[in-house]
């Protein structure tokens, strides 16, 4: 063969392997997906005891960020139990009959107090998911507090009723930050199988909060002279920016909120805070998946505005959040945020009405901490359609024990001991389980506003609750009293049907998956059997 027909030969072999050698794009695009789908497959083999040993410190962060949460389960628990309370009301009720020495709130005030933090919720939720995004979780949350500490003053030092509801009101703003801030941090740094777990602490330093503040006024209730029975609940509250802000301080900001950010070095480092492995290339690993999925929804959603909770698959998403997050109102409605009230209205001492309360906390510290042995080992959908069914059955024997002719002192207490068995239903299923789908469920780049537009389903449907009962329960007003748990049946009964149809399982899919899986629009039911192949991601990808 002569020189010139070799080089021809040559020549279309040179063409052919010129234009099948990958650019430097494509080659890192292709190792992108291959440190992304070996993530996924480490996601998926951590056992509960492994990812403890590979993510101590992601824990541990996850545990003091979610510490701010105690201040809105303290606020909670205590400006609802404060309506019985005998010092607060005899500085801000009036005399019930002359000479009686008993004293009662109005109705309208009752109402706007116990409106006041829920409104402040709603702007301070909104403003959170803004602010978030712009800042990061970790300065966002250590401004918050220092807003918060100077906002205290305010309800503290009140001496009328319209000022404390002023300050109710501002504070409800920085609480509105916390109940969406947390749950959002702790779901971007958990990895999957201690999502779960790690979200359900969120719900007990809920319950703590509760704990402290019922716990307070219990050794308080005796004395009913001078303003600083009611005023040192109030105090409290300074305690916990205190040990809360020196903790914050040093802790790594969301690896996701990094990767949204176009800071993947940083994602990278911050990535390496959160976890022990001894794997060099964890981090790396971790972070293009993060990447990975980013791109997914990039591809799959047209921007990340609020707009854009409501387009395609994310209207769903949006929708299970808001109804997920409202039926812990709607499955208790008009009674669980007045259960001292109602403790009270049922028959039982303003003393006894408020061990009661003492010991509901216990109930929601315990139950709390038992319901990880459930929502860590239990599908969503099957724990939430036991939950919804067993507080529905309680609502409706509280109604119909309430319909008895001659209420006694008995029925009172068997009203309150049902309730109680609602309250652990609650605690065992709803209670936890809502943090833990609304954080899951959303998609990664709409999460704070997704989790703050579900938040905000749930302060609305608080407001109407907190306005309804006053007016149900108040022997002035309806005079319900246990009747109104026939209301609280009904809505328990619309949200299981729902429930059914609506509700998809997500247990066990990290976020990539669960991206996957809502692009198929897919019935709810068939969620948890779905097979999901580890290029599909990457075909959505090169199809957007």
């Amino acid at each position: 063969m002569d020189t010139a027909s070799a080089k021809n030969e040559a020549a279309p072999h040179m063409t052919h392997h010129e234009t099948t050698t990958p650019s430097p794009e494509v080659q890192s695009r292709i190792a992108l997906a291959e440190d992304a789908r070996n993530a996924t497959i480490e996601e998926h083999s951590l056992t509960f005891s492994e990812a403890v040993k590979r993510y101590p410190k992601a824990c541990f962060w996850a545990v003091a960020v979610s510490l701010v949460v105690i201040l809105d389960g303290y606020d909670t628990a205590l400006i609802g139990s404060l309506f019985a309370f005998p010092a607060f009301q005899k500085r801000f009720g009036h005399e019930t009959s002359p000479g009686s020495g008993s004293y009662q709130l109005e109705a309208k005030w009752q109402t706007a107090l116990g409106i006041a933090s829920p409104l402040g919720n709603l702007v301070g939720i909104y403003i959170n998911a803004f602010v978030t995004e712009k800042w990061g979780h970790k300065k966002t949350c250590l401004l918050t507090l220092a807003y918060l500490t100077g906002t205290l003053f305010i309800p503290f030092f009140s001496k009328s009723i319209e000022v404390l509801f002023a300050g109710e009101l501002l504070c409800g703003l920085a609480w509105g930050v916390f109940t969406t801030l947390a749950p959002a941090y702790v779901s971007e740094i958990a990895p999957v199988v201690l999502r779960s777990y790690l979200e359900t602490y969120v719900v007990l330093c809920w319950g703590i909060g509760q704990f402290v503040a019922t716990g307070i006024l219990d050794s308080l209730e005796h004395r009913s002279n001078g303003d600083w029975p009611w005023r040192i609940p109030l105090a409290v509250q300074w305690i916990w920016p205190v040990l809360i802000v020196p903790l914050l301080i040093f802790a790594p900001e969301s690896p996701w909120w990094l990767v949204r950010k176009g800071r993947i070095q940083e994602a990278e480092k911050s990535m390496k805070r959160l976890t022990s492995s001894t794997d060099p290339d964890h981090a790396k690993k971790a972070v293009a998946l993060m990447v990975h999925t980013t791109e997914l929804e990039v591809t799959m959603t047209e921007g990340a505005s609020y707009i854009d909770c409501f387009r395609g698959t994310n209207a769903w998403r949006t929708e299970i959040g808001c109804v997920v997050w409202t039926s812990q109102v709607l499955c208790g409605f008009a009674i669980t945020s007045y259960a001292t009230y109602f403790y009270e209205q049922a028959g039982l001492k303003a003393a006894n009405a408020y061990k009661l309360s003492v010991g509901q906390s216990g109930l929601h510290f315990l139950c709390t901490l038992l319901s990880v042995l459930i929502t860590g080992n239990y599908g969503r959908r099957s724990i939430l359609f036991w939950g919804y069914a067993g507080m529905f059955a309680c609502m409706m024997i509280i109604g119909i024990m309430a319909c008895v002719p001659k209420q006694s002192s008995g029925l009172g207490y068997g009203e309150s001991a049902m309730y109680l068995l609602w309250y652990v239903f609650y605690e065992l299923t709803i209670g936890p389980l809502a943090f833990i789908i609304v954080s899951e469920i959303s998609s990664t780049r709409l999460r704070s506003k997704s989790i703050s537009l579900g938040r905000n389903a749930y302060n609305v449907a608080n407001i109407f609750s907190s306005v309804v009962a006053p007016y149900a329960l108040n022997p002035g007003e309806g005079d319900w009293k246990g009747k109104t748990a026939f209301l609280a049946a009904g809505c328990g009964f619309v949200i299981f049907i729902w429930a059914y149809y609506r509700l998809p399982e997500s247990r066990g899919r990290t976020y990539e998956e669960l991206d996957i899986l809502f692009s198929r629009n897919l019935k709810a039911r068939e969620f948890k059997d779905a097979v999901i192949d580890s290029d599909e991601a990457e075909a959505i990808t090169k199809q957007g």
